[in-house]
């Protein structure tokens, strides 16, 4: 959402193309993911400790706790910017505390199933919300076509924020462990997970294609990262002056569910990875949403979340997560490749050559946008 905001307004439309290699990437990337569990009974982590050296598992596991801390904080900080602009006499900090620890209430005592409702609402709504003020500027008073082009030249930093923005990064990894909590196991369940992604990357193609365009349209003044609350804040005021309070009441909704559901998620699939991590290397079955490491993990990004909060610029904190979370493809990339493509995989399940292309070329494609940006 912000990261998708950014991109729109300093190129408009001219960047769809890496929103539209990002949902192609994250679909193989977690297509690969889903069957290697489904036709191994292994999650990734899992096939990981298996088959990698001691030394790069430790090194996943050093960038993991940094990327915790990144994107726990930045999408607290997304989530506060919608009441900080609605109600500026409370600090942005303070809704983001607040935030953080209601996101740790609902997965400590919670259940999966609650959860998967309680998103379905969220995701819901907020592409409702955005697809309709999309379409009432295209329809009702005419899209300014021209504002959909470039206006500063293009930098791999912004490439890699799009596309680590779009559809999420380590947190493609929470997907095996969702399917786990909702009792898929078996190779049979392979088309039913193909399905299920196919349909949730169409969806963030098409609620970050509006993100952009509505970007696009608006009048922007300074640097978007230096904004603030008043990004959300300027994006609502374009639609209200459309459709009236209204309309901007339910973007301003529709902006912050799509922020507080990201927020959940987070805090809801990755303390699985950690779990996971911890009782793979003491050689223990993992102990679940129950269990002392899961729990402490939730924990951790609360912390994390609460310590970042005096960071006076949370856009710019939603920028550098995107971007962070993005130099995880080319290790995740590279060990699909060789992990579904080898003896370890059952035959019929290896990858397609579609797929090993599509790889084969992000892995080029990310490898030069991260040597590019850093």
């Amino acid at each position: 959402m912000v990261s998708s905001t950014i991109a729109g307004a300093d190129y408009g439309l001219t960047l769809l193309w890496a929103l539209a290699a990002g949902v192609l990437v994250k679909f193989a990337v977690t297509e690969g993911g889903a069957r290697w569990q489904l036709a191994t009974g292994r999650t990734l982590v899992r096939g990981w400790r298996d088959h990698l050296p001691t030394w790069a598992i430790l090194a996943f596991f050093v960038y993991f706790v940094t990327w915790t801390y990144f994107v726990s904080s930045a999408l607290v900080a997304a989530s506060a910017l919608v009441p900080a602009a609605i109600i500026p006499s409370v600090p942005l900090p303070v809704w983001g505390l607040i935030h953080a620890v209601a996101a740790l209430a609902l997965v400590w005592f919670g259940r999966y199933e609650a959860f998967l409702n309680l998103m379905k609402v969220f995701v819901g709504f907020k592409l409702a919300a955005v697809i309709a003020a999309a379409l009432l500027i295209v329809l009702w008073s005419g899209a300014d076509w021209a504002a959909t082009a470039a206006r500063e030249p293009l930098t791999p930093a912004y490439a890699l924020s799009l596309m680590g923005g779009v559809g999420g990064t380590v947190t493609l990894l929470s997907y095996g462990y969702w399917m786990r909590e909702q009792g898929w196991s078996g190779t049979a369940r392979v088309p039913s997970a193909r399905v299920d992604l196919t349909v949730s990357f169409l969806i963030a193609f098409v609620f970050s294609a509006a993100m952009m365009f509505l970007s696009s349209q608006i009048e922007w003044s300074g640097e978007i990262l230096d904004q603030g609350p008043r990004l959300c804040l300027m994006l609502a005021d374009r639609i209200g002056q459309e459709v009236g309070p209204i309309g901007r009441a339910i973007f301003l909704a529709g902006f912050w569910g799509a922020a507080f559901s990201s927020v959940l998620g987070v805090w809801h699939g990755v303390p699985f990875l950690f779990d996971d991590f911890l009782h793979l290397w003491r050689r223990q079955p993992p102990t679940g949403q129950r269990g002392a490491a899961y729990r402490s993990w939730a924990g951790y990004q609360t912390a994390a979340a609460i310590s970042a909060l005096l960071i006076p610029r949370p856009v710019w904190l939603v920028f550098a997560y995107t971007v962070v979370g993005s130099l995880f493809f080319p290790f995740v990339i590279s060990t699909l490749l060789w992990l579904n493509n080898s003896r370890f995989m059952p035959a019929e399940w290896r990858s397609s050559a579609v797929i090993n292309v599509i790889l084969g070329a992000a892995l080029t494609l990310y490898g030069y946008l991260a040597v590019s940006a850093l």
